[in-house]
């Protein structure tokens, strides 16, 4: 029994220190970088696939941006069939405050590796910022507060995408919110303490000097751009500077739908397998203390009957994430409206345990990616 409760202690406690070490390197990482950096010039890379519907509010928002001198945006439509081809020849016509050309590839396989090779080969920016067309800038400098002032060493900033705050918010959202901000929190968490493993293709620069292309291997669906931050953290002489700060953040639409939002996160998770052993470690600690907890805990109550220590000490533990993730809202400059939803832990958890499991049972269609 004294052993299962100490256990049961020992991986609770783990489990919110652990927690708890991220959350505050993600706020040390708000105030990161070099204020004697130097700013480049930028080249905006997004590349698209049949997502005609966004792009109006992402052209929209690009042309409200204050622009670095110099910035160039490049579309890189990837054989879309919708009628996006159109709306790209119309925007080129339009007067707008940086240089805009847009080129179309055929034919190529699933994800975006091609389409990204190729926009970094028209660039000419100084740094390589990328982006989604789904996806808009919470500020109005987006580009110089994910660009200025970085280290002289660092090849490429991390930056932060968050789901868009709209409103009235439902299960499906709170849930959004609450996986975005974990998600978040590991991987600025892990940069900050110096052992970065992904970043988010929605908000990310490099250094076009230090952008290291893919290999001549046939690649994941999707992924490629969490990878390519590993190929940077394996550059000598360089590391990964964080943009943390709400000025900089890229709000995300997300999938409308219970099944649509597994089929992304399904997709997502696939990439997981190819990080280094070292980083799926680091990922699964959190996920076997709590699972442990959870055992022990279970194990206690049913041979023991000691529901009131049980109760307390993962009541304890519930209570811990949700303070923290109130920590993470704070630091994010998140909505104030996302402070409460960490108490959704438990719904959150299994929701992750079902994509996974799913993952394993049914494979998805590649070509719909």
């Amino acid at each position: 029994m004294n052993e299962w409760l100490a256990l049961l202690a020992a991986c609770s406690v783990g489990y919110i220190v652990h927690s708890a070490a991220l959350t505050w390197a993600c706020r040390r990482a708000l105030h990161s970088n070099d204020p004697e950096g130097k700013r480049g010039t930028v080249s905006v890379i997004v590349c698209i696939r049949d997502d005609a519907q966004h792009w109006p509010a992402w052209w929209a928002a690009m042309k409200r941006q204050n622009w670095p001198e110099g910035t160039e945006v490049i579309a890189i439509d990837d054989g879309s069939t919708d009628e996006l081809p159109s709306l790209l020849e119309q925007a080129v016509r339009e007067e707008v405050p940086f240089v805009f050309s847009h080129h179309r590839l055929d034919g190529t396989p699933p994800g975006k590796r091609e389409a990204l090779s190729y926009g970094v080969e028209q660039a000419s920016g100084h740094w390589l910022l990328l982006t989604d067309v789904d996806c808009l800038p919470a500020g109005q400098a987006w580009a110089s507060e994910m660009t200025a002032n970085i280290p002289a060493h660092a090849a490429g900033v991390l930056g932060v995408s968050l789901p868009r705050n709209e409103a009235p918010a439902t299960w499906l959202s709170r849930l959004q919110a609450l996986d975005a901000m974990y998600i978040a929190r590991s991987y600025v968490g892990w940069a900050e303490r110096g052992k970065p493993y992904m970043g988010v293709g929605r908000n990310m620069a490099i250094r076009q000097a230090r952008f290291p292309g893919f290999s001549k291997e046939k690649g994941p669906a999707s992924g490629d751009d969490d990878l390519l931050i590993q190929l940077l953290a394996e550059l000598p002489d360089c590391s990964i500077a964080i943009a943390a700060h709400r000025a900089a953040h890229m709000d995300a639409t997300m999938p409308g739908s219970w099944p649509g939002w597994l089929a992304q996160k399904r997709r997502h998770w696939t990439t997981a397998p190819l990080y280094k052993a070292s980083d799926q470690w680091r990922l699964a600690v959190p996920k076997v203390l709590r699972s442990v907890s959870v055992f022990a805990a279970t194990w206690a109550l049913v041979v023991h009957n000691s529901l009131w220590i049980t109760g307390g000490l993962l009541g304890c533990m519930w209570l811990g994430e949700l303070l923290n993730f109130r920590f993470i809202t704070k630091a994010y400059q998140a909505p104030d409206s996302w402070r409460n939803w960490g108490g959704l832990l438990p719904l959150w958890s299994a929701w992750s345990a079902w994509v996974a499991l799913t993952l394993i049972w049914r494979r998805q269609d590649k070509r719909q990616w």
